[in-house]
């Protein structure tokens, strides 16, 4: 027997027989590079036309199907947003054609390259693994350039365990079709299209597994832990009754977790905590329904100007807000206004903007303030939402009154040119030290405040953004981090001033619970977590857990914070 282990992607438990699928997905293409002379550019444009076309409708055929397929409605959107980003590859391609002489093949590997590399220098890890989308289409266009490759498209025999490096989203899309039972890649983060695509499914999905495809040989057999991120091959009779065991208890537990999902996120001593969903897609606010979520805590902007190469209008902003807020319903919706700046810049302010800018090494609010126009546009979007919405604004990384001040005006000139009576609510992000120490004069004028827990760790611990929570030193559970909430709660208490949690780390439930001992009355999480935050919460008492948070602002090591969470993991 051979145990694997990986990253976690979607949970569930799964038996069944490998497929190395890399034989059809990830195909080693020699391209014909070649500079083409001025009487081919044509031909070079007319072939890449060609290929857009056929790209396109394999893009509205998938998208037809996932609109008829109840688990799959919301993947609808992500593959016209494929069909989006394949006509704007396309244009550059087509630039690239004409002003470097080279042939489609190369001028669309060089486009598609260039994409790659702006995204795996971002921080924001929802953000970053969009450049899976842009390889995803960047290689359907490149499959209808080069000679064509014989293919079966028949469904994948019932019970397979798919092995590959990489799956991309639009395959993933088309497994649904097969009898599939499992995936498990080489590449592919927790926040990829191809992992939400698969908890969609209801798919257990496992990656970052070394050497996955020489290690599994086609035909094995593999029992896959898609929530411990485990996975064994040939496996002893032991471990298969080991497996079984466990999946008869975790169907247990999840049909529990399932049932009290309509129930509300109480202790069981009565204290109420309010649940709120992170989102970045306007096509994700059917889950903060689906999962009995009190609304949107934190809708990222960011995407709309990192995968653009203008910048976005006042239209195409009001349409996609609009959007998020119909598919809430009257639920609040809480919009954060673009977070860039420094190594995290749209391609359309690269472009205007390609020498030394003082704007550019800046983060955040500081950023938006300085970028008046792009701002602008943005608060009149959300403010003709606000017209027939609850809506309310948040604004990122704020550092203190100053800046926030300024940002306050500009909701106000806004609110004039719109022509809305009342302005909605606005928040501050607390994410830096230098907030920490201006808490008071922010508080008095914040009608709410949010803590995101990924920055607040990575400036209060001096860490680079990718170790948090990879290295046990460096994650939210550190005291120094802990003790930082609590005295952002409490000052928020003492100002009356409502607070809610809305990083990543909320929906861990042992942060969760530890969060709720130390005051926070409001968490906002990914969605698919929400059930499980939910559950643990109405296991426990809150006297308990504020004494365990009291023992937790004296511990010296994240590790001893974990320790003091067990009790409740072994209950």
């Amino acid at each position: 027997m051979i145990t694997l282990q990986g990253i976690p992607l979607s949970p569930g438990m799964a038996d069944g027989i490998a497929i190395v699928y890399d034989y059809e997905v990830e195909r080693r293409l020699e391209l014909p590079n070649r500079p083409v002379s001025d009487t081919d550019v044509e031909n070079q444009e007319t072939r890449l036309d060609d290929a857009l076309a056929q790209s396109t409708q394999e893009l509205k055929s998938a998208e037809t199907f996932a609109l008829n397929e109840p688990r799959l409605i919301g993947t609808a959107q992500l593959l016209s947003v494929h069909a989006s980003i394949a006509q704007e590859i396309a244009a550059l391609v087509r630039k690239r054609i004409t002003t470097d002489r080279i042939n489609a093949e190369e001028a669309l590997d060089g486009v598609v390259q260039e994409f790659i590399e702006r995204f795996e220098k971002l921080e924001n890890n929802y953000i970053r693994e969009r450049e899976q989308d842009v390889r995803d289409v960047g290689r359907r266009i490149l499959k209808h350039l080069i000679t064509p490759i014989p293919c079966s498209r028949e469904p994948l025999p019932a019970g397979s365990v798919v092995i590959t490096r990489e799956l991309m989203p639009s395959e993933a899309v088309e497994l649904v079709k097969s009898g599939v039972v499992a995936i498990l890649t080489e590449r592919g983060g927790t926040l990829s299209h191809t992992a939400i695509v698969a908890r969609s499914l209801g798919i257990p999905a496992i990656s970052g597994i070394p050497e996955l495809v020489s290690r599994v040989q086609p035909g094995t057999r593999i029992l896959v832990d898609g929530e411990t991120g485990r996975a064994e091959i040939t496996p002893t009779k032991e471990a298969e009754l080991l497996f079984l065991a466990h999946a008869k208890e975790r169907e247990s537990r999840k049909s529990k977790i399932a049932r009290e999902e309509e129930l509300p996120c109480v202790t069981s001593d009565g204290v109420s905590i309010r649940l709120f969903g992170n989102m970045g897609l306007p096509m994700e606010a059917k889950d903060a329904v689906e999962h009995n979520l009190s609304g949107v805590g934190l809708f990222r902007t960011e995407f709309l100007f990192l995968e653009s190469r203008e910048r976005p209008s006042l239209e195409e902003q009001v349409e996609i807000y609009s959007k998020m807020s119909s598919g809430l319903g009257n639920l609040p919706l809480t919009i954060r206004t673009f977070d860039l700046g420094g190594d995290k810049l749209p391609p359309f302010l690269l472009s205007e903007k390609p020498h030394a800018n003082a704007s550019l090494d800046l983060r955040g609010l500081r950023f938006s303030l300085q970028e008046v126009e792009l701002l602008d546009t943005q608060l009149k979007a959300i403010l003709h939402v606000a017209r027939t919405a609850n809506v309310r604004i948040l604004f990122p990384m704020v550092i203190g009154p100053e800046d926030f001040s300024h940002a306050i005006r500009a909701v106000e000139r806004a609110t004039g040119y719109v022509g809305i009576q009342q302005r909605p609510k606005i928040g501050a992000m607390i994410e830096t030290p230098a907030a920490l120490f201006a808490l008071d004069e922010i508080l008095e004028l914040a009608d709410f405040v949010a803590i995101g827990t990924n920055d607040l760790t990575q400036y209060m611990l001096a860490v680079d953004r990718s170790l948090i929570d990879s290295n046990d030193d460096c994650s939210a559970m550190h005291p120094a981090v802990i003790r930082a909430i609590k005295l952002i709660v409490d000052a928020s208490d003492q100002h009356k001033c409502p607070l809610c949690v809305c990083g990543e780390e909320a929906g861990d439930v042992d942060f969760a619970r530890l969060l709720v001992g130390l005051g926070v009355r409001e968490l906002s999480v990914t969605p698919h977590r929400a059930a499980a935050v939910r559950h643990a919460i109405r296991q426990v008492c809150f006297g308990e857990l504020k004494e365990t948070a009291k023992l937790s602002l004296k511990c010296h090591t994240p590790q001893e914070v974990h320790d003091l969470f067990k009790r409740y993991t072994e209950a």
